[in-house]
């Protein structure tokens, strides 16, 4: 038999529906605290006491990745044992998982009448904290079983599910579900957001019915085509566009073919553009969309690390110029986007690579987390076969994801943390412009990263930084010199979008966490970042 996982949080009753389904299905009974509380000799509200919030969570995830390991147990999970993304994969992939909720003063009232202390959850206002920290997670849960009903109750409508799903845990796994803000007056004030492994076509095909008013227009990456046939194939085929969707065709002309396409089929404003491909896909499939009838819905389907990770999220879209990159374009974010990790497994270890870049860039910009797994197991998630970790390259996506998420949340169109994000994009995209696009995205993001730090250092910054930076992206694979002209690449450098009164803004790495935003680069200190980062 497989696992049963029991999420939610504190005082949703995990422990006394646990002992009831363990005893009718014949499996044993874990409980994580309890378990937490056997390895440490202590328990979890006296080490968050002595140690702190996060020293406690990376204690929980190692108690958590053990039970994970276990068979024919039904596992009461701690409260914020689905933070770490790791355990979270774990657990999703050993059985099903069941989110236990109540309304958050139900919770309390039991809460109140307990007798072990719940020191991050001792009132409403912080369990509703730990509701919106959360919620993203439990969501994505196989059954919800919700309301003020008694654990007797509970059971018996989780096991009646169980019997009918045969307790086995579904091969789609859906590991992140949320609904964010949608910062724009035109459609919905609200979209969904799903990341997960092997996706059901079906639940796919459900957001055509969720967004789309008619027929979608489907436009798809031509080498998705033949490597993802049974993503493509989840959504309707009777407006479906290929394309080759490389940087040197993410133009104003290939957009303006697709918006005659759509034309031609009649489609209607209500009728959404779903994007299937990677990032210059959704790139040029959102110009499309945001200029079609003035903004048809868009649903992305990212199928790379580097979409996945950034380029799906966050609403802004282009198309390339001549001189500059990403230059015409709009705010246009999408209604939906919905990620599947496994579509990475037909990737080469180039194009894994190219979406590792932007995954150490948001451990540098604001998660220290991300980029000590990145340091620890960047090269394992980047393997192939048997020895990749699937659940390492899973938690790298899903982080680099949520920081930029955050980041738009809070300043949905760039007027300031956002450009936080830019990290290495300033040289990255002249680098790419040089290449005329034989530099993939993420690797150029990278050399300019390095750039950067180095330009950083010289301004004071510490040097074990920008070592440390080149240690780990040399480690991994990454070019660490190009060969290039440093005039084209000065001459990409004054049309970047960036320029503000003929001031480009620069974001430059202070410690593994934090950047800082400057706009007084001299010309000096641009050419020697260039002669760190170019072969002669």
């Amino acid at each position: 038999m497989s696992d049963v996982v029991l999420v939610g949080l504190p005082g949703a009753g995990k422990s006394s529906v646990g002992r009831l389904l363990a005893a009718a299905t014949g499996r044993r009974f874990l409980d994580l605290d309890d378990e937490f509380e056997r390895v440490h000799r202590v328990s979890a509200a006296g080490f968050i006491e002595a140690h702190g919030e996060p020293a406690f969570r990376a204690a929980e995830a190692a108690v958590t990745r053990a039970a994970a390991s276990l068979h024919d147990t039904v596992i009461s999970t701690g409260g914020g044992s689905v933070i770490d993304p790791i355990s979270r994969w774990m657990l999703w992939h050993s059985g099903p998982v069941i989110w236990l909720d109540a309304p958050d003063h139900v919770l309390g009232a039991r809460l109140a009448g307990h007798h072990i202390p719940r020191p991050l959850a001792k009132d409403d206002e912080q369990l509703a904290t730990r509701r919106g920290e959360r919620t993203a997670f439990y969501r994505a849960a196989d059954l919800t079983i919700s309301g003020d009903m008694d654990a007797r109750r509970a059971a018996d409508v989780a096991l009646d599910w169980l019997r009918a799903n045969d307790h086995n845990a579904p091969a789609a796994r859906r590991l992140f579900d949320t609904t964010v803000r949608r910062d724009h007056p035109m459609g919905p004030p609200t979209a969904r957001i799903v990341l997960g492994d092997h996706l059901s076509p079906e639940s796919l095909a459900h957001l055509v019915a969720d967004y789309s008013t008619g027929v979608p227009v489907v436009v798809v990456d031509q080498n998705v085509m033949v490597a993802q046939p049974h993503v493509v194939g989840a959504f309707p085929a009777g407006r479906r566009l290929l394309i080759d969707a490389g940087e040197t065709n993410k133009r104003l002309a290939s957009a303006e073919a697709m918006l005659e396409f759509a034309a031609e089929c009649r489609a209607e404003r209500g009728d959404a553009w779903v994007a299937i491909g990677g990032g210059t896909t959704g790139d040029l499939v959102g110009t499309a969309a945001a200029l079609y009838m003035r903004g048809a819905p868009l649903i992305q389907v990212p199928t790379t690390w580097l979409a996945m990770a950034d380029a799906a999220i966050g609403g802004k879209v282009a198309v390339d110029l001549s001189a500059a990159k990403n230059t015409a374009g709009a705010f246009w974010p999408p209604v939906a986007v919905v990620g599947d990790v496994a579509t990475l497994s037909t990737l080469s270890r180039a194009r894994l690579l190219d979406g590792m870049g932007e995954s150490l860039k948001c451990g540098i910009i604001g998660d220290p987390w991300l980029w000590e797994l990145v340091k620890t197991s960047g090269n394992a998630a980047l393997a192939d076969g048997p020895d990749a970790d699937l659940a390492a390259r899973y938690a790298m996506v899903e982080r680099a994801a949520l920081l930029k998420l955050g980041i738009v949340d809070r300043d949905p169109f760039e007027n300031g943390e956002r450009r936080t994000l830019n990290l290495g994009h300033t040289i990255g995209h002249a680098l790419e412009i040089e290449s005329r696009y034989a530099l993939p995205h993420g690797q150029a993001v990278v050399l300019g990263t390095r750039a950067v730090a180095h330009m950083a250092v010289a301004r004071g910054a510490d040097p074990d930084l920008a070592a440390e930076i080149d240690d780990v992206v040399a480690g991994l694979g990454f070019a660490t010199h190009r060969a290039f002209d440093p005039a084209v690449v000065t001459r990409a450098l004054s049309g970047d979008k960036k320029v503000r009164a003929g001031r480009l803004r620069w974001i430059l790495p202070e410690a593994i966490g934090r950047v800082a935003e400057v706009d007084d680069v001299t010309e000096a200190e641009i050419t020697a970042a260039l002669e760190h980062i170019r072969v002669a």
